[in-house]
């Protein structure tokens, strides 16, 4: 029989699932798609419309989730972060930017830089094109902070096995959902290559005790 314990985990794990990422972002999504007919923003006025209706969504439903698990948004980057920690972080970094750039080829540059391209051709200037690149890593930023809660909660609800588990499939290999905006074969290696970076991080980040290194790992990632 499934005890208490694991109930409370697959409930949060659900919950989680459904209210604080991929239930949440589709849904938004869908609406704006809805209203507009393209799952994708052609302007930058939908852009910062969606992008913030998730923000500060995400925000609410993630300080209720922490209430209910008697935590603060304290617990999700505690840790220390010093040389060891970011010399894991580096080589999680570069392995997996080896990888994009082998996939690329000529066609790599600076996600950063890839990320402003886009805003300016939706944007009506620079200004408003710089807003809407700020907004994307706070959205990056409060992405990782709702992965940490998913890996923090379920250490504190089933331990620390399925606290790397979960991140990895929960997170990085539902990435093929991505199926929606592009090609399945696309959708399908971008789920086994989040899969396998959740995996990684979050290894790391339990033998280190430091939720800082999954912050650190996860925005580097989306400048390089």
């Amino acid at each position: 029989m499934v005890n208490e314990r694991t109930k409370h985990l697959i409930l949060f794990a659900l919950l989680w699932f459904l209210f604080v990422i991929w239930g949440l972002e589709i849904g938004v999504a869908w609406v704006f798609k809805s209203i507009t007919g393209s799952w994708i923003s052609q302007s930058s006025t939908i852009y910062l419309s969606k992008v913030w209706a998730i923000n500060l969504l995400r925000f609410l439903i993630m300080s209720a989730m922490l209430r209910w698990l008697g935590m603060n948004f304290r617990d999700l980057w505690k840790g220390r972060f010093g040389k060891k920690e970011l010399t894991y972080s580096l080589a999680i970094v570069l392995s997996f930017l080896a990888v994009e750039v082998a996939y690329l080829g000529d066609g790599y540059s600076l996600q950063i830089l890839r990320e402003f391209r886009h805003h300016l051709g939706i944007s009506p200037n620079e200004w408003l094109a710089v807003v809407s690149l700020i907004s994307e890593y706070l959205y990056y930023f409060l992405e990782i902070l709702a992965v940490n809660l998913l890996y923090a909660g379920a250490v504190k609800l089933g331990g620390k096995k399925p606290a790397v588990l979960l991140p990895t499939f929960l997170w990085g290999l539902v990435h093929v959902l991505n199926v929606i905006i592009v090609p399945s074969t696309q959708a399908f290696l971008l789920g086994i290559y989040m899969a396998t970076f959740a995996l990684l991080t979050y290894f790391v980040a339990r033998r280190t005790k430091s939720l800082k290194i999954p912050i650190f790992v996860w925005l580097l990632s989306m400048i390089l």
